[in-house]
């Protein structure tokens, strides 16, 4: 009794911090916020009803704050809190569900950062609008993408569900520090060396961000192992191998989407489904066919490392219902 007193309390912290931390930023930038927690009046009651419990309340509220100040120097005050929070429920409460909740709480808000705030949707549009116009680019920023599919489905292999996830959800929240520091320093040698891996005019690491959170997104939807190394090899050694077919092997452009081309889809489907059947068996070709179809159907605003990652997991949770 006396620890459910506790626990319950603590609960109640979480959600006054969440409460405090959204209208401070609320009363600082109305402009900034104000759509983005009426969008979250409907996406925070979801994550407490999914994860049975508070501990993603506050870190989503930062998530978003963080999120919303991406590439600013003001970046940086609600990123320690959003980096402390995290730490905090990793001390508190390991692994497990609770942490399933705090990789759909970062997740979501960045998400909802990148669909809803008029400034980040300006930096994911240069970044569809440039993309595939410089071969070499593409290539080399494609070669990264499969080297990091590689690790994380490494981790995976070794190091199981569990401990990968919250290896991957500190990574990712490195990530955001190293987009965000370097994007201002082009003088430094590591920041003209990253800048030289993105599109032109694009800000640093708005891809790989997308690209975190579909992972996490995954994460949290998913305990299954072979499904999260699928959902990973989809989103980047598949959608990788699909530009590298696609910006080199002439053919139709797809009806759905006329920036995609009909040797790039195919490739990425037969890539995946091969991976697919080798964890899953045939069911592993059916999702290998579900992600290559959202991916050649997403377009701007959102993209394909988070649709791909929901529509599998939103699949697979149904079949596992049945």
């Amino acid at each position: 009794t006396a620890w459910l007193g506790v626990f319950m309390l603590a609960g109640y912290i979480e959600v006054a911090v969440g409460i405090i931390a959204a209208a401070i930023s609320l009363l600082i930038d109305p402009n900034d916020f104000r759509v983005k927690y009426a969008v979250s009046l409907a996406v925070v009651p979801v994550l407490v009803l999914v994860f049975n419990g508070y501990v993603a309340v506050p870190i989503y509220v930062f998530s978003i704050i963080t999120g919303t100040y991406l590439y600013t120097k003001k970046f940086y005050y609600p990123f320690m809190f959003l980096f402390a929070s995290t730490l905090l429920s990793y001390i508190f409460f390991g692994d497990g569900s609770q942490w399933r909740a705090i990789d759909a709480a970062i997740s979501t808000g960045m998400i909802v950062v990148m669909v809803f705030d008029s400034r980040e949707r300006n930096f994911i549009k240069t970044n569809d609008t440039t993309r595939g116009l410089d071969r070499i680019k593409e290539m080399r920023r494609d070669y990264v993408q499969i080297l990091a599919g590689a690790v994380i489905i490494g981790l995976l292999y070794f190091y199981g569900v569990d401990l990968s996830r919250i290896l991957v959800t500190f990574g990712s929240l490195i990530l955001y520090v190293i987009g965000n520091f370097f994007s201002a320093r082009p003088d430094l040698m590591v920041g003209r060396f990253l800048q030289d891996l993105e599109r032109s005019h694009t800000k640093l690491g708005i891809g790989s961000m997308w690209f975190a959170s579909g992972i996490m997104l995954a994460y949290s939807m998913h305990d299954g192992l072979y499904l999260i190394m699928l959902i990973v090899f989809i989103i980047s050694v598949g959608d990788s191998v699909a530009t590298i077919i696609g910006v080199n092997v002439k053919s139709p452009k797809l009806a759905i989407n006329r920036k995609k081309s009909v040797a790039g889809t195919l490739s990425l489907f037969v890539v995946s489904a091969l991976f697919g059947f080798f964890v899953l068996g045939y069911i592993g070709i059916g999702y290998a066919a579900i992600g290559s179809i959202v991916e050649a159907a997403s377009r701007y605003p959102l993209d394909d490392n988070m649709t791909v990652p929901f529509a599998i997991s939103l699949v697979a949770s149904a079949i596992k219902m049945i």
